[in-house]
């Protein structure tokens, strides 16, 4: 029990600090992108609908978060065939945001920008479909949009498309070591859920061979990466290991120097 105590003080007092972005006046662009979507320029007022729906730039001198003012900019140019404000409106109707939850009007939005090939509306027509929202369900039309978005660089595609071959009753191709294939890469992107599907793969030795240290390293290693504390995800793992796996990992630990640990 003494390796586990120190273990766990170890990666109980790890800490990890993004490092801020340094922030930037938009109160120019906001006015310009103003000027500009009132002339005509689609882009402008897409980006424009952008910083209403989001209100992400507010502290930067953008606008306050309006998601109806947003929808009323991504409609017009989803209408004149825009994906990018066809994926847009898609996902407020999807969520509900600024227009009432539709679903079905959803999906005919993703449709729209799917087939122009934007691959994040692949993405979300793949889980639409996989899920049965908007339309019914069809593993294989969600398998094939998936597919594409992943090999696209989608990471939420990576992950959805890694649960279908892990799971027989998801997907049309069931294959355990495709999902590991996935679920690393989205790791290797920082995706939180890449990162826990892999780890669990090898806690549990689906689709790969079963290493609870490994489980454990796919954590420290996304935790040193990106400085996100992953105290919670290791000790969970530490619950379900038995107790000479335990202090095993104390010892890898102190040998790999994990988090910053200092031997004694």
């Amino acid at each position: 029990m003494q390796h586990l105590s120190r273990f766990a003080l170890v990666i109980a007092l790890a800490l990890g600090a993004a490092h801020p972005i340094a922030a930037q006046d938009f109160g120019e662009r906001y006015d310009r992108l103003k000027s500009e979507a009132a002339q005509g320029d689609s882009d402008a007022a897409y980006e424009l609908g952008v910083l209403y729906y989001l209100g992400h730039r507010t502290q930067q001198g953008g606008p306050e978060r309006d998601t109806e003012r947003g929808v009323a900019l991504f409609r017009p140019l989803a209408e004149s065939g825009d994906p990018r404000a066809q994926w847009r409106l898609a996902s407020a109707y999807e969520m509900g945001s600024g227009v009432e939850r539709d679903a079905e009007m959803a999906y005919r939005l993703y449709q729209q920008a799917a087939e122009q090939g934007f691959v994040l509306a692949k993405q979300n027509l793949g889980k639409l479909y996989l899920d049965g929202r908007g339309t019914e369900h069809d593993a294989d039309k969600a398998y094939e949009l998936l597919r594409e978005a992943a090999e696209g660089d989608q990471q939420r595609a990576m992950v959805d498309l890694a649960r279908m071959y892990q799971d027989q009753d998801l997907g049309p191709e069931y294959d355990p070591a495709r999902a590991v294939h996935w679920f690393r890469i989205a790791a290797e992107k920082n995706n939180s859920n890449g990162v826990r599907g892999l780890s669990e793969a090898y806690l549990h030795g689906h689709g790969v061979e079963q290493d609870s240290i490994e489980a454990l390293r796919v954590y420290v290693a996304y935790e040193e990466r990106t400085g996100r504390a992953q105290t919670t995800a290791l000790l969970r793992i530490l619950s379900q290991m038995s107790e000479e796996d335990r202090a095993r990992a104390d010892e890898v630990a102190e040998a790999e120097n994990w988090l910053g640990t200092d031997p004694d």
